[in-house]
């Protein structure tokens, strides 16, 4: 089976608490918010400033508590025209490299993003520049980088792609431009969803990159489509994730058919965690609590398991 687990930035706790947290609702993995301290997302662990002892002391907690960390998440836009940006932004990626190394963890989880002033060609060229050294850095190290496929379209203002890594299409370039055995794929279906992508066979067609899977459900308003198209609403927004049409929610209360996803992942030689990225816009069952959703989220991945191994 695979293991079950969550990304850490959708609680406020300590993390010592989340480590615990996760060991009492049954997840045996985490991936853990590693955004610089003073950012606007959680930092769990400071990869900026870490010492041997703090690590012994996290291995320690994890061993008793009997949770693992497959991922460490730091999910930023890489390639921003500024310079500046990216420079730090690249700085802080290679910490998150050296702490992953420190905590004997394989993956740490990122955005190539987009440099926007830029063309999609001129892009392609940059991401080669900025990323091979990246790259390089992790195998000495043996650490793999996995890329999601989210578009980001909060990053702009008019809701557009942000990213050069949203689509089947761009991801084959991607890995075309980067054989490494080091880069791979965090694979998050509802993006691929809301975009009318199928799902089901870009799991099937990109098998061979997809080493952990982001779980998070959507649900949709057809009939909205119609009148915003897939990149959601432009004027009279509410929030930049007021998309008109879509929302997330708790895996198992939304259109994602995960039972037939875990299939076609495992048929085709998925042994990655499944780590839920816990959203909850449309306020499913008036949840009044994160811990209550984490629950809903792993009792329900417990169960189509269990019913995958069954058939």
């Amino acid at each position: 089976m695979n293991n079950i687990g969550f990304i850490t930035n959708c609680l406020t706790t300590s993390f010592e608490a989340k480590i615990g947290l996760a060991s009492k609702l049954g997840f045996s993995t985490l991936e853990v918010a590693c955004w610089p301290r003073g950012n606007r997302k959680p930092c769990d662990i400071d990869a900026d400033n870490f010492d041997s002892n703090q690590v012994k002391q996290i291995k320690a907690l994890l061993k008793k508590k009997r949770v693992t960390i497959s991922c460490l998440a730091y999910y930023e836009n890489i390639l921003s025209h500024n310079l500046s940006l990216r420079t730090k932004y690249i700085n802080h990626l290679g910490n998150v490299i050296r702490l992953a190394h420190a905590l004997n963890v394989r993956y740490v989880g990122t955005y190539f993003g987009k440099d926007f002033s830029s063309s999609l060609s001129e892009n392609f060229s940059l991401v080669n520049e900025v990323f091979e050294p990246i790259l390089e850095y992790a195998e000495t190290l043996n650490v793999s980088i996995l890329i999601e496929n989210c578009p980001m379209p909060t990053w702009s203002e008019e809701g557009f792609p942000c990213t050069i890594s949203y689509s089947p299409e761009l991801l084959h370039k991607l890995f075309s431009i980067f054989p490494n055995e080091n880069l791979g794929l965090n694979f998050d279906p509802s993006h691929l969803y809301w975009q009318k992508i199928d799902y089901l066979e870009a799991a099937k067609d990109l098998a061979p990159h997809i080493k952990s899977v982001h779980v998070k459900d959507i649900t949709t308003v057809h009939n909205r489509l119609n009148q915003f198209g897939i990149y959601g609403k432009e004027t009279n927004k509410k929030n930049p994730y007021d998309y008109g049409y879509y929302e997330a929610t708790v895996p198992g209360y939304g259109d994602i058919q995960w039972l037939n996803l875990l299939k076609v992942l495992n048929r085709n030689g998925f042994h990655g965690p499944l780590q839920v990225e816990y959203k909850n816009g449309n306020g499913f069952g008036k949840l009044d609590s994160v811990e209550r959703g984490l629950q809903l989220s792993y009792q329900y991945l417990r169960m189509i398991q269990d019913l995958e191994v069954e058939q």
